[in-house]
């Protein structure tokens, strides 16, 4: 497959905008870990998840693929820890 054509300052604004979705996510993450009971671990895992995101987000923003490429890794770990926070959560009527 051919890699697109993208400068720096594309992807620059990719990392941007994924780092915005990285921090929308990362706080409906911790809001949902607060609402857990303090003996159930998903709460615990998510804690630890939540620190490595803000390490993570707190490196500079390159315009690079691989900058781009472990933004996107962020956003779908936080994705996928939401993901189990919320999928034993009872539904709002």
């Amino acid at each position: 497959m051919e890699e697109p054509e993208l400068t720096p300052r594309d992807y620059e604004q990719i990392v941007v905008q994924l780092t915005g979705g990285a921090r929308a996510v990362a706080a409906d993450v911790q809001r949902h870990a607060a609402a857990l009971p303090k003996n159930d671990g998903r709460g615990a895992f998510a804690e630890i998840i939540l620190r490595e995101a803000a390490g993570r987000l707190s490196l500079p923003i390159q315009g690079t693929v691989h900058c781009a490429q472990n933004r996107t890794r962020l956003v779908r770990a936080l994705y996928t820890r939401l993901d189990r926070l919320t999928e034993h959560a009872p539904t709002a009527m």
